[in-house]
Parts: structure tokens; C-alpha cells; sequence
């Protein structure tokens, strides 16, 4: 079914068409999606409290990702149903978020597996979203396997080190990546594909009768009489009845 949002809107109507994928705003998905980014960004601007003097610091840690979260939430809400493919532009942008964070690890190859997965994502939702994937499940593996691997085996252990607790700052930037991750997953729950529309059936045609032509009717020839000659034309002398008196 093809909904159109504007009368004689053909743009629209042709979009709708070849991108299928679509989300409903009010869908579980979807809301759980648009707090856990506006979570996200309120746990940014507390983890990184102060920190934001360092010019390169306060656009690659604070503007980005929260610039990214929200300008999702808003098209998610707006156009998630007409145009999901519009949500690539604020994914590419956290994954540059994340890419400029794995810079700061240390661990080269560590930086390289998070570089190449980020890079895997981003690959996948944009294939999705522009119907290039024709199914979702590959998205809700690349959403979900890196979050349970990253609270697990990064999270837990940091939680019970008691040698090295993890400070309040730490703590809620961390809590900003999580729900950025857990809110990909979600949208990655929510999203639907459009039914095609059924191919119009041509009308059909019985097979032509042929009539053969009639024949015009064939109009007799007149007869000519032969004109009559002199001799019988002049009639005989008309005989009396009498003889001389």
C-alpha cells in the first residue's frame, strides 16, 4: 500500500515505491529508539562536563554524537514512514563519532576490528534502508552481537574491577554509547517492508472475428428489346364483315 502524504505528489509517490523499508512512529521500536537517544545525548553532556575547552575534543565527542542522536530522532519521527533512507545521513555521522573515539584506545588492533566493523554498519543500514539488502536480519546481527560482546566482555569486567573503579565521567559516557547502540537496535526491530503493489491486470481481449467482405450483389443486365421492323409494325387491313350490294 502507498501512502500519499501530499495530493499529486509524484516525488513522493515514486520514492515510496522503490524504497519499501518504512517504520511506524508510534511502534514500540521507534519510541524506545527516540529515548534512548535523547538519553544518550543528556549522558554525554554530563560525562563529558568541563571538558569541553578542548576545541577538537567538544566537536568530535559532544556536537557529533549529540548533533547525530537528534537530527535521527527527528527524521525517525518525521519521515521514518515515507523516507527511512533519510536516517543514513545522522548513522554516518555517529559512525564517525565512534571512529574518532576508536582512535583514542591505543590498541592498534583493536582500533582496526572497531574501524572495520563501524564501517560494516554503516554499510548494512545504508543497503537496508535503500533497499539494495533485502532482508533486515543481517542489521539486527550487526546492531546486537557488538552489544552483547560490548557489555559483557568490556562492561561487566570494568563494573567488578575494584582495583580500578571506573569514575562517574567514564561511567556515563559509557552509558551514552550503550544506548546509542541499544537504539540502533531497536530502529532495527521497528522497521517494516512495504507490500508491493499488485501488478494491474491488462483487460482481456477475445480473439477478433473475421468477417469476410460480402460480395456485392450482381445486378442483372437489362434486356434489350430488338426493335420491331416496318413490316410487322404496319398491322394487316381489318376485313368486312360484308360483301357488294
Amino acid at each position: 500500500m502507498i501512502y500519499i502524504i501530499r495530493q499529486n505528489d509524484a516525488w513522493t509517490v515514486e520514492k515510496m515505491k522503490k524504497y519499501r523499508y518504512y517504520t511506524e512512529k508510534d511502534s514500540f521500536g521507534v519510541e524506545a529508539a527516540v529515548i534512548l537517544l535523547a538519553l544518550s545525548v543528556i549522558f554525554r553532556v554530563i560525562g563529558c562536563w568541563g571538558l569541553w575547552r578542548d576545541q577538537l575534543f567538544l566537536l568530535s565527542q559532544i556536537v557529533l554524537p549529540a548533533a547525530s542522536a537528534l537530527l535521527f530522532i527527528l527524521l525517525l519521527v518525521l519521515l521514518g514512514r515515507v523516507a527511512l533512507w533519510s536516517t543514513s545521513l545522522p548513522l554516518i555521522m555517529g559512525v564517525a563519532f565512534f571512529i574518532l573515539r576508536a582512535m583514542t584506545f591505543g590498541d592498534t588492533v583493536k582500533t582496526v576490528l572497531c574501524v572495520v566493523l563501524y564501517v560494516l554498519v554503516a554499510v548494512l543500514y545504508c543497503g537496508t534502508v535503500f533497499h539494495v539488502i533485502p532482508a533486515r536480519w543481517p542489521l539486527l546481527l550487526a546492531f546486537g552481537l557488538p552489544l552483547v560482546y560490548h557489555i559483557v566482555f568490556l562492561d561487566l569486567p570494568a563494573l567488578n574491577n575494584l582495583e580500578n573503579p571506573v569514575s562517574f565521567a567514564v561511567g556515563m559516557q559509557e552509558m551514552s554509547v550503550l544506548s546509542i547502540m541499544l537504539a540502533l537496535f531497536f530502529t532495527a526491530t521497528a522497521i517494516r517492508k512495504r507490500a508491493k503493489d499488485p501488478e494491474p491486470e491488462l483487460p482481456k481481449i477475445k480473439d477478433p472475428v473475421v468477417h469476410a467482405p460480402e460480395k456485392p450483389e450482381e445486378e442483372a443486365a437489362p434486356v434489350l428489346q430488338e426493335p420491331e421492323s416496318a413490316a410487322d409494325s404496319e398491322a394487316p387491313p381489318e376485313e368486312t364483315g360484308g360483301g357488294e350490294t
